[in-house]
């Protein structure tokens, strides 16, 4: 796998989507998403595993379209991504949200008609970063089986929080899913077997083989403790913000986005105190031999830090894509 320096990598992902017509700064804002996700040690939403399929949607048309503010009551907003590129959609979404919660100190805007958002941890992070508490709810095609059930029906269905903090945000950011999407095409490429009990085939019997889960059906982390929480967000993401109830591959998937100015309830100075309190107790619980305690999300910020500045090892497949191979 060869090992590509950044921001070459970046230039390349952006001139290559450039080529399928489109438009410079919303192939910025794409490539952008799926770097950070390999900065962050989310490679299974990194480059290597999803250009490609982006640029299959680049060839489709998806980046000739964009996203639109179809419903605004100020503090309640609805964007639709005309099925072109989620990642675009939610980034549209997520500075909409950083406006009105500046202005409402409370408000939430729903997405509808998008395509794959990418990680939800890249949107609270931006606006964690604006000083905007937020959630995020996300759904997509049928992925994961209900608890007790036997075929896919459910999205993988993510939830994610980002908490304004010093020197990084506080981002908890899962999915619903005893396993990623991403992490099954990842361990498929990779030739390496998935975790036991996390996947069905497609006669219903448990799998650890990527290629039997992608034709069968994920199963909820934690039984059907998972499988209530990706339930409540199938309805959140999908029926409250009005995208399709269980959206076909590929289209009209569904993001809700609620967000808090950090000062809402008791004060900017207020809030900034009480992290600055919590995170000091929370790292000074003494750790389990050979154990780490850390805030979440702070993994991810660490992983940025070391690699932004150095090399990013890619497929080779990506590579040949990109013109870097040979």
């Amino acid at each position: 796998m060869p090992e590509v320096a950044v921001e070459e990598l970046r230039s390349r992902a952006v001139a290559r989507l450039v080529l399928e017509g489109v438009r410079q700064d919303h192939a910025e804002v794409v490539v952008d998403h799926m770097l950070t996700a390999d900065l962050w040690g989310r490679t299974s939403h990194g480059l290597s595993v999803r250009f490609e399929y982006t640029l299959h949607q680049a060839e489709a048309g998806a980046g000739r379209t964009a996203p639109e503010l179809v419903l605004d009551q100020g503090h309640l907003a609805v964007v639709s991504g005309h099925n072109g590129f989620g990642y675009l959609a939610g980034h549209f979404a997520t500075r909409l949200l950083i406006e009105r919660a500046r202005e409402h100190a409370i408000t939430a805007v729903a997405l509808k008609a998008a395509r794959h958002t990418g990680m939800l941890g890249y949107y609270v992070d931006m606006a964690a970063r604006a000083g905007v508490v937020a959630m995020a709810f996300g759904h997509c095609c049928p992925l994961m089986a209900p608890a007790g059930g036997s075929r896919r029906l459910l999205g993988t269905n993510p939830v994610a929080f980002g908490f304004p903090a010093e020197p990084d945000p506080i981002v908890v950011d899962m999915a619903t899913s005893a396993i990623s999407y991403g992490d099954v095409l990842e361990r498929q490429r990779a030739g390496e077997p998935l975790p036991a009990g996390c996947a069905l085939d497609s006669e219903g019997n448990p799998t650890r083989d990527p290629a039997a889960a992608l034709e069968g059906a994920l199963l909820p982390f934690g039984g059907h403790r998972g499988g209530a929480l990706a339930v409540a967000i199938q309805l959140l993401a999908g029926a409250l913000a009005g995208a399709a109830p269980v959206p076909p591959a590929g289209q009209d998937y569904g993001l809700l986005l609620v967000g808090f100015s950090r000062g809402a309830f008791a004060g900017a100075e207020s809030y900034d105190a009480a992290v600055r309190a919590f995170t000091e107790a929370y790292l000074s619980v003494p750790p389990l031999p050979g154990q780490e305690v850390r805030l979440p999300g702070a993994r991810r910020y660490r992983n940025w830090r070391e690699r932004s500045a150095g090399c990013i090892a890619i497929s080779d497949k990506l590579a040949a894509v990109l013109g870097l191979s040979g």
